[in-house]
């Protein structure tokens, strides 16, 4: 028995032994990097199929358990020649760099360099490659909007119909809805190299991450200097302008950035809704149609700096700060309500204007230290983080109510005047290596929230404001987070695998002062996160997910304040919101790296939304920050990516979907509704070379939705059209862009709320029709790549929209 156990030791000993590693960095023929490129393993003897694995954004690519014997080595990528390299494997192998040369194809006697592909896809992940496309010269928000299975509306960022979280470089967006829209607008596309839409984020991203849009930029390769100048035009109903500049330096131990943009902005929108009110036996009391105008003006102001140290060949340091400066923001608001009776004649009617000042500011400070600790590539970060928000407003609303005839009947008014600062600490250190083969992940997250909200309403009696202090409240909140995860992913044969943890203990107090309400809170949650990828061959891929993750309420939403449209009609925090907890669950299909499908069911449990609900007694209409029973969605996805001639590039994003929403009616003697809908979702984008020299570039995009659920609102359908022309001039030292969106002016539409006593819409008519011209000039070593960074850290999102 014991020589039994002793040959089954010696021979499993053996085996290990034969078995290597096998790696290399794969380049272009300009020495760059090529990221996900599909490298394979066959045998020489038959060409059967072994192993294969795709390099990472350093073109990286590592084979582990490599049985002894000769192969070939294959790297294949669309836009590229295939690459062979034979192999004889008896030890590890290290093959250094290989370089890979662009395809060309022979159009009209021109021969024409195939572009980089604009569709790429990973376990995780769809990549949507815009570098030096027609999309460069708009905005990083115009190719948002543009990007497969991205859904933009207002300033709402979807994907799969569940909000996104937006990265840059893998570092956090910590901005408001508001300040990341001006912030996405005024950053050039000439910056961007892609969007990656992770929709199964790692253990090592934050657990309410939930959907992660992360925008990559280009890097700083080369030493020097480095600047541009950008301006843009948009013309809608009223014009707005954006300039820019933006400035680079690298050295052998410092890389600078710096840019700076002013967004000039005067925008105009139009809400026509309608509410019918119903008496206790549901009949029809009276109808109320509103006629709402909103001139918003603002000056934005965005600064970013960065300062990368190289202190050694293995360690680095960076120092970077983000601010956003909105020093004054005016809403202009006009709003005429007409009430009828049941027969549809009208009774009487009110006017409404107010006027809302807005001064606030984002400053975000951030250094991180990196040390690469072995020549494995083990390295450990550090990271400390500060964040100071302020945002002061003040409002003043009349209200003027009306005979049929026109006859003054009365008149009221009221002032608020408002206040908030959030300070945000964290520190965090990760650590990454290989473990038993396996690329090993881990990190500790610590984070402090304070926050203070303060508001003070005024009626105005006999020409003189008088405190309410029914509406008039100070508002502390405070909330600690601890946070660490682990994540373990490998490849071997025809599988790859990623495996993670991540745990996250909270503590949150709120504190009402004037109404001497205090609720505290505190919960641990385990967020497992697992994707597993089965390879056979190189045509055909399958793999399956889940990842669980957890949304807590923004700041503003726990702030019970009320913010008024008139009187009948205003908007309300809830210091009671609970986080939600979503778990998703996919199964997805690849074919010949072309043909994507996924089949997916999501369920949220306590998902937190505004809902609106109509008081039928008192006649009003209110918003309210709550937490929702339950939400699921399932669905099919299809995506279709690839060159149809060397000139003409196509990708179709296809999703059919089914959404519920279950919640408490609070206006309806608290019954419990369930909304559902069947909808789909369908992108299509072509991008086009039009001129033999390359630089007359052009696309043109369509996107069409139906059955979206916004809390108790149904979305009517709609649909986009946009194209964009982007001409490279002085030997691309700079570019001219025209676009034109919504060119049939088909995308506003109407939201309609319809369930027991309830009856609601509104029709939000904004300016997505628009002429938008931009130019970007590049000058001293304008070839750089730029290496922008952006600060990350979730406890900013949830920062007041």
């Amino acid at each position: 028995m014991l020589r039994i156990v002793l040959l089954f030791l010696f021979s499993a000993g053996s085996l290990i032994a034969q078995k290597h590693q096998v790696n290399g960095f794969i380049l272009n023929q300009e020495a760059k990097p090529v990221s996900f490129v599909n490298v394979v393993l066959v045998k020489q003897i038959d060409s059967v199929f072994v192993y294969g694995t795709s390099t990472d954004e350093k073109g990286y690519f590592d084979f582990s358990n490599v049985p002894k014997g000769d192969y070939i080595l294959k790297a294949s990528f669309i836009g590229y020649e295939d690459f062979y390299y034979d192999l004889n494997v008896d030890s590890n192998l290290n093959l250094g760099t290989l370089t890979i040369n662009e395809a060309s194809e022979l159009l009209d006697e021109v021969t024409i360099n195939i572009n980089k592909p604009t569709i790429q896809r990973d376990i995780d992940r769809l990549i949507f490659n815009v570098e030096n496309t027609s999309l460069s010269s708009g905005s990083t928000w115009d190719i948002l909007s543009k990007t497969p299975g991205v859904i933009v509306q207002q300033n709402s960022i979807t994907i799969r119909n569940q909000p996104a979280t937006v990265y840059i470089n893998d570092r956090k967006v910590s901005l408001t809805a508001d300040e990341l829209r001006s912030l996405l607008e005024s950053f050039s596309g000439a910056n961007i190299k892609s969007i990656e839409v992770i929709t199964n984020p790692s253990a090592k991203y934050d657990a309410d991450s939930g959907m992660v849009l992360n925008i990559v930029t280009s890097k700083n390769i080369t030493p020097g200097y480095k600047g541009n100048i950008s301006g843009g035009l948009t013309q809608a109903i009223f014009p707005k302008y954006r300039i820019g500049t933006a400035h680079f330096f690298k050295n052998d131990w410092v890389n600078i950035a710096v840019d700076f943009s002013l967004n000039k902005r005067k925008e105009h929108k139009n809400d026509l809704s309608d509410i019918t009110f119903f008496d206790s036996q549901n009949n029809i009391t009276n109808y109320w149609d509103t006629d709402f105008e909103r001139i918003t003006r603002s000056d934005l102001h965005n600064i970013n700096a960065a300062l990368d140290f190289t202190l050694s060949d293995r360690s680095n340091l960076n120092i970077s700060s983000s601010i956003f400066l909105d020093p004054n923001t005016t809403y202009s608001n006009k709003e005429v309500t007409e009430i009828l009776n049941a027969s549809r004649n009208l009774d009487s009617l009110f006017n409404t204007t107010s006027h809302l000042d807005i001064e606030k500011h984002n400053i975000a400070l951030d250094a991180t230290f990196s040390q690469i600790l072995n020549d494995k590539g083990a390295n450990i970060k550090a990271n400390i983080h500060f964040t100071n928000f302020e945002h002061n407003s003040g409002q003043y609303l009349t209200t003027g109510y009306f005979s049929p005839n026109g006859n003054p009947l009365s008149s009221s008014a009221f002032k608020t005047d408002s206040y908030q600062q959030i300070n945000i600490y964290i520190g965090q250190v990760d650590f990454s290596s290989n473990l038993f083969g396996m690329n090993f992940d881990t990190g500790l997250k610590g984070s402090v929230i304070e926050s203070e909200s303060a508001m003070n309403f005024f009626n105005e009696e006999n020409n003189s404001l008088v405190l309410n202090p029914e509406f008039t409240d100070n508002f502390i909140y405070d909330e600690t987070i601890l946070s660490g995860y682990v994540s373990l992913s490998k490849s071997w044969n025809h599988w790859r695998m990623r495996a993670g943890l991540r745990g996250e203990y909270t503590e949150t107090e709120g504190n009402s002062i004037s109404m001497n309400e205090i609720s505290q809170n505190d919960y641990l949650d385990w967020f497992p996160s697992f994707i597993l990828n089965y390879t056979p061959n190189e045509n055909h891929s399958v793999g399956v997910a889940y990842n669980k993750s957890i949304k807590r309420p923004r700041y503003d939403l726990l702030n019970p304040f009320r913010y008024f449209i008139n009187e009948n009609n205003f908007t309300s925090g809830n210091p009671d919101l609970v986080p939600s907890i979503s778990e998703r669950y996919s199964i997805s299909y690849l074919v010949e790296n072309k043909y994507d499908f996924e089949l997916y069911y999501r369920i949220i449990k306590n998902d937190i939304e505004v809902l609106s609900f109509q008081n039928n007694e008192q006649q009003f209409l209110s918003s309210v920050s709550t937490n929702m029973v339950e939400r699921k969605g399932y669905g099919l996805n299809f995506h279709y990516a690839g060159s149809i001639k060397s000139w003409w590039y196509f990708s179709n994003y296809l999703a059919m979907f089914h959404e519920e929403n279950t919640f408490v009616a609070l206006e309806s003697n608290n019954e419990l509704v369930t909304l559902e809908t069947n909808g789909m979702y369908i992108q299509i984008y072509n991008s086009f070379t039009i001129s033999k020299d390359r630089t007359l570039t052009a696309d043109l995009t369509l996107a069409h939705l139906t059955g979206i659920i916004f809390g108790t609102y149904i979305m009517d359908p709609f649909t986009t059209v946009s194209l964009g022309v982007r001409k490279s001039l002085w030997n691309n030292r700079a570019s001219l862009s025209l676009t034109a969106n919504d060119i049939f002016d088909t995308t506003n539409r109407r939201l309609r709320a319809d369930f027991l006593n309830q009856r609601n819409s509104y029709f939000a008519i904004e300016e997505n029709q628009y002429l938008q011209v931009g130019f970007v000039y590049n000058f001293g070593n304008f070839s750089l790549r730029e290496n922008s960074r952006q600060i990350r850290n979730e406890e900013r999102t949830r920062i007041n929209q």
